[in-house]
């Protein structure tokens, strides 16, 4: 990376750190904000940034789509053991733990499930796996910083909350980071920007 995109990473990641840590903490309602919750989705970008690098690394070896079974289909197996591991351990633990009612759920409930895991979770998956491999990982880590951006704007239109104005410093930045990075890209050459 040039200096710009060191620039461009170093600004992005204090913005999210201030838009995460930045909110203000006068509610209206009965729960506040807690500084617990913060630093949990300050933990949650680190989280993430891992997530890139081990995806980038997986994909020297195979494509995104490979890649993204992989991610995808280790969650599913602990979404199976949170979901059933208590009721088929129960003649073990002596616990009487009730199967979960697959009968009482209407077809169109599980038309809705089948789409949503199709659409919502490996359709985006594979295409933030085919991105992540035509995009450095540091442009990527810029980019994941927009999330925190864009909830504190959602937290403010649908559910009324307050912003301080380290929040908004930490949302300008964010967006200057990656509009900076964006404009800078546009001069280069795309085979340089791939690999």
């Amino acid at each position: 990376m040039d200096w710009l995109g060191w620039l461009a990473l170093c600004g992005s990641t204090v913005g999210a750190a201030l838009v995460t840590l930045g909110g203000s903490r006068a509610t209206t309602g009965h729960e506040t904000p807690s500084r617990t919750g913060d630093l949990l989705v300050l933990f949650s970008l680190f989280i993430a940034l891992a997530w890139i690098l081990l995806s980038k690394k997986l994909m020297e070896a195979h494509s995104p789509s490979v890649v993204t079974a992989y991610t995808i289909l280790p969650g599913t197996a602990m979404l199976a053991i949170w979901s059933f591991g208590g009721w088929l351990l129960s003649p073990l633990t002596h616990a009487h733990i009730e199967p979960l009612p697959f009968a009482h759920v209407s077809s169109t409930a599980w038309t809705a499930l089948i789409l949503s895991g199709l659409l919502c979770t490996a359709t985006t998956t594979f295409l933030w796996n085919w991105g992540l491999h035509h995009v450095p990982a540091s442009r990527a880590g810029i980019f994941l910083n927009i999330e925190p951006a864009l909830g504190a704007v959602l937290g403010v239109e649908l559910l009324g909350e307050k912003l301080g104005p380290y929040a908004w410093l930490g949302g300008a930045l964010i967006l200057g980071a990656a509009l900076g990075l964006t404009s800078h890209s546009r001069g280069q050459n795309p085979a340089v920007i791939l690999e």
